[in-house]
């Protein structure tokens, strides 16, 4: 763990801002873009879980500081706080990734003099990516291909049979900015487009072909040939597809993709329907014991491709842009964008 302080020529010196992160720009991006905040960094490893004896005295050391702004993720802050950090002098807490679950965890009621913040852009562009990606790899056969080289089998005859994306529908479980990047990304290729949102939109939203609530959610689900979670994790969404939800898909064996929350839908849920065959396969970026057990049966099915929860990195200079954006609102008393919602759990 590295700490180093940073400060330039004094313009509006009344606040100071940890950065807990294992990105090594952002303390100068921010810098960059707002001269004379005085940044304090600490340098952490990628991964950092609950049992790091860094906890403990990383708290000490922010409690030691004059900062009053911490920005790192929500999962860093909610070990910080259960190993004594004290939020007594925090007024602003910037969080690094979209998620807000463990907001909930550290804070059941939110402090009043405390506001919290989450990044709300920057990876739809990267999650539309990786969802077409995984399509096109699997109606192309390229994992197999792949296989084949290894092999140095040469034959054509397993991948002629190939299904053109303009003839196959997506269902987008949420609607959101994220969602609408991944049905924009889906109707470039001509695929039709479903989405599922928890209330009907009031404006319109060109790329999807039709929006269907909630309570349709069998209906959704019958017609797909793909699904694809973007859902965050409320009290409404966790075991949302959990249970024998999943069946309305076997019609068409639709393939189940989550970049969303894990909580979705409990691994024994994603397993029974890969054997029951209502589903022809699952394509997990996010998983709802992360990380996944090596025990777990979903490492080995023949139908399951996993990766680690990065389809959507945010990246070092769009983390910089929403925080000097935030700042200067901050700095002004006015509303802040993707304000964290203890109402809604987002």
């Amino acid at each position: 763990m590295l700490c180093e302080a940073m400060s330039r020529k004094v313009v509006h010196p009344q606040h100071t801002v940890i950065t807990v992160s294992p990105l090594s720009r952002l303390p100068k991006l921010i810098q960059d873009r707002i001269p004379g905040l005085t940044v304090i960094n600490f340098s952490i490893p990628g991964e950092l879980y609950r049992d790091s004896p860094d906890y403990p005295k990383l708290a000490k050391l922010i409690n030691e500081s004059a900062a009053d702004i911490i920005l790192t993720y929500p999962h860093v802050l909610d070990n910080l706080v259960q190993h004594g950090l004290c939020c007594d002098s925090i007024k602003w807490f910037q969080s690094t990734s979209a998620g807000a679950e463990e907001l909930f965890h550290a804070f059941p009621k939110p402090p009043d003099h405390m506001v919290f913040t989450r990044m709300g852009e920057g990876f739809g562009g990267f999650m539309a990516e990786y969802v077409l990606g995984q399509i096109i790899s699997r109606e192309h056969y390229f994992p197999q291909m792949a296989e084949y080289q290894r092999q140095k089998v040469w034959s054509r005859s397993k991948f002629i049979q190939k299904r053109s994306l303009a003839s196959l529908t997506i269902g987008v479980l949420g609607t959101g900015a994220i969602g609408i990047k991944i049905a924009e990304a889906s109707k470039a290729f001509g695929m039709t487009v479903k989405g599922l949102a928890k209330t009907m939109k009031e404006s319109i939203m060109p790329h999807f072909d039709v929006i269907l609530q909630n309570q349709d959610l069998p209906k959704f689900l019958a017609g797909c040939d793909y699904v694809c979670s973007v859902l965050p994790s409320t009290v409404e969404t966790k075991g949302m597809l959990s249970g024998d939800v999943l069946k309305a898909c076997k019609e068409k064996k639709t393939i189940f993709i989550n970049v969303g929350r894990g909580d979705v839908i409990d691994e024994a849920s994603v397993f029974k329907a890969l054997n029951m065959g209502w589903i022809g396969g699952a394509i997990l970026d996010a998983i709802d014991r992360e990380p996944l057990p090596a025990d777990s049966p979903l490492w080995t099915h023949p139908d399951v491709v996993i990766t680690p929860h990065i389809s959507g990195p945010v990246t070092t200079d769009k983390i910089a842009k929403v925080f000097d954006s935030n700042y200067k609102k901050f700095l002004k008393g006015e509303e802040m964008d993707y304000v964290v919602d203890w109402q809604r759990k987002y």
